[in-house]
């Protein structure tokens, strides 16, 4: 009887230990499960990408979007028929791209109304007012566009300021900012650039060609050969080359660079680029119009054109990239 008993305890002490194990299994198998399902969820709520969380941001900024396309209702014309702005729309696409690049890692929500936020929006209000009773009595011009513009850009930044506070504003203020190169200038500022750049193309072709042993004389914006005259039309003067490149050069130095006086560098060897172009693709119009006659210069424009516009968006991307790789490797000289 006493080896029984003392089987069955043995048995027992053998079962107790099996037993609880088990239990103790199960119940952290609960726990890891419960425990797996808070994270996950947890997690997922995290996550700017999540659309419980996007939601709130994207109707917070309902305003904004509403000024923009409204905005962009008052521009399209200009998109539509003026040639030099018809970049307006790739210039309005790389904004929106520039806000979705920058959407994940934007400052945390605090919608609260704030004074500054206010001042904003009364002085965006009475802007638009303004302009808007300008364009009633004298019509839409380039001048009151530019004032539209400035009008919104208080605005959206009225509403940036309430969701997020000063950190929004400044967060997204170059994806914003990047529009206004798509409006058109004021004809004061537009004629006088205009103006410049056509006599300074056509006193430098003069020269060249001089070089060139080729006789020619500047007249205005225009040079006269041996046998015809070549004008240094709009067109010609560089202008649209050269607000294609400022566009080029502010969204990859904007995208690729971090350092603000690299991303000035990369400006400004854009600009000198689309100058220098110009100044090639001139200089062989008058070329061919001096040996071939001016009937040449139909003849070759188009191509000269598309080369030139190759050759200095290839330029930029060239340019950006050594840039890029000198601001990489004086990084890593000043982490060691």
């Amino acid at each position: 009887m006493n080896s029984d008993d003392s089987k069955e305890i043995s048995n027992n002490e053998r079962a107790e230990p099996d037993g609880s194990e088990k239990a103790v299994t199960h119940e952290d198998a609960h726990s890891l499960d419960e425990g797996s399902i808070t994270t996950t969820s947890a997690g997922d709520s995290g996550l700017t990408t999540n659309p419980s969380s996007v939601f709130p941001s994207v109707l917070f900024l309902l305003p904004a979007w509403i000024m923009l396309a409204w905005w962009v209702s008052k521009l399209k014309w200009y998109w539509d028929n003026t040639p030099e702005l018809q970049f307006g729309w790739v210039v309005l696409i790389l904004s929106i791209y520039l806000i979705w690049d920058r959407w994940e890692s934007k400052p945390k929500m605090h919608p609260r109304f704030r004074v500054s936020g206010l001042a904003l929006f009364v002085l965006g209000t009475g802007l638009l007012f303004i302009v808007q009773i300008y364009q009633a009595a004298l019509g839409t011009m380039s001048a009151s566009i530019l004032g539209l513009t400035l009008g919104m850009m208080l605005m959206i930044a009225a509403n940036l300021n309430y969701v997020f506070g000063w950190k929004g504003i400044s967060f997204f203020a170059f994806p914003f900012l990047f529009l206004i190169i798509a409006i058109p200038m004021p004809s004061i500022v537009y004629g006088t650039i205009i103006a410049k750049l056509q006599i300074s193309v056509a006193w430098l072709n003069v020269e060249i060609l001089s070089l060139m042993g080729i006789a020619a004389e500047k007249r205005g914006s225009v040079i006269q050969l041996a046998d015809c005259a070549v004008g240094i039309d709009e067109a010609c003067s560089g202008i649209r080359s050269l607000q294609s490149t400022i566009m080029a050069t502010l969204f990859i130095g904007f995208l690729t660079l971090k350092n603000f006086a690299l991303r000035t560098v990369l400006f400004i060897v854009g600009i000198a680029l689309a100058l220098f172009g110009n100044l090639v693709r001139s200089v062989f119009l008058s070329y061919m119009a001096n040996s071939n006659g001016v009937e040449a210069i139909d003849q070759f424009h188009d191509a000269a054109g598309w080369s030139i516009l190759l050759f200095t968006t290839a330029g930029v991307f060239f340019f950006s990239w050594m840039i890029g790789k000198l601001e990489a490797v004086n990084s890593k000289m000043e982490s060691s």
